[in-house]
């Protein structure tokens, strides 16, 4: 399920300009990448910076919307 998580909010990103990728996100790589991978429970440092960028993106996103969500009724109180 954090996998897909990971896929979606690339996708949310991308709509606001950022970059989808290009290949799979979690292929199993050379004995380098895979030690790396294995010290972070399975994820490289780029791929937790990424997905830590991808979250804030979403929750400025959600924070947006609530405040527009908020003056709307407050307009409407009035």
């Amino acid at each position: 399920m954090w996998r897909n998580g990971l896929y979606t909010m690339r996708a949310i990103n991308a709509c606001f300009g950022g970059k989808y990728p290009e290949k799979p996100l979690f292929e199993v790589g050379e004995s380098k990448e895979s030690s790396e991978r294995q010290e972070h429970d399975g994820y490289t440092e780029q791929e937790i910076k990424e997905a830590r960028e991808a979250l804030v993106m979403q929750l400025q996103i959600m924070e947006g919307q609530q405040r527009r969500a908020k003056r709307k009724k407050e307009l409407f109180e009035h």
